[in-house]
């Protein structure tokens, strides 16, 4: 198997992804080789013993030698939804709170906009589009069944079963990680932002 990282933005179910290997017997991290202290600068990165890792902070580091980078992207409402729930990009969390400060050192553009929607949708098409220029493959977290599992695990050339693939992914419920979104957020505020981007991805 080669080693793989699986990256995107936050919010983009890739502690769910993170599971989903686990449970096929993969030694697979989630910001475990690409954590905060890492984002931060603070600290080198090393793989150890891990054969694969899912981390929206490791975009600041790509390209990768020797690594199979795949690239995750959620429904950029979605997603908005999700940081603006929690004030992930508010001028409080910015200030204070570490992974906020993450984005702010690696793409500072995201907090040009007034608006906490508009960051959000900034950030969704800024970190995808740097995700996806290395990465092997682009995929929809909506889309994640068996058939594209298995099709992930050949490009690692991880050997499993169709049967295997079917069974993890019906083992495993589909809220992992929910927090609480921001539902007054609209498509319209921010498709001018994600609107090509999001179009190019299926959405």
């Amino acid at each position: 198997m080669k080693r793989f990282l699986v990256t995107g933005c936050p919010r983009s179910g890739t502690m769910y992804t993170s599971k989903v290997f686990k449970g096929l017997g993969v030694n697979f991290g989630h910001e475990s080789v690409y954590g905060l202290r890492q984002g931060l600068r603070g600290r080198p990165v090393n793989w150890g013993e891990w054969d694969g890792e899912a981390s929206w902070l490791s975009v600041p580091f790509l390209p990768l030698e020797d690594t199979v980078v795949l690239h995750q992207v959620r429904h950029p409402l979605g997603f908005v939804r999700s940081v603006c729930g929690w004030g992930f990009l508010s001028d409080a969390s910015h200030a204070h709170l570490p992974y906020s400060k993450v984005v702010g050192i690696h793409a500072p553009e995201v907090y040009a906009p007034d608006t906490e929607p508009e960051r959000g949708a900034t950030m969704w098409r800024t970190w995808n589009e740097k995700a996806e220029a290395h990465a092997v493959m682009t995929y929809r977290i909506e889309d994640l069944d068996a058939a594209l599992l298995l099709r992930l695990c050949r490009l690692i050339e991880l050997d499993v079963s169709e049967e295997q693939a079917t069974q993890v992914l019906e083992d495993l419920p589909e809220n992992v990680n929910r927090r609480r979104r921001d539902e007054s957020v609209q498509w319209e505020t921010i498709e001018p932002i994600v609107g090509e981007a999001a179009a190019r991805y299926g959405y």
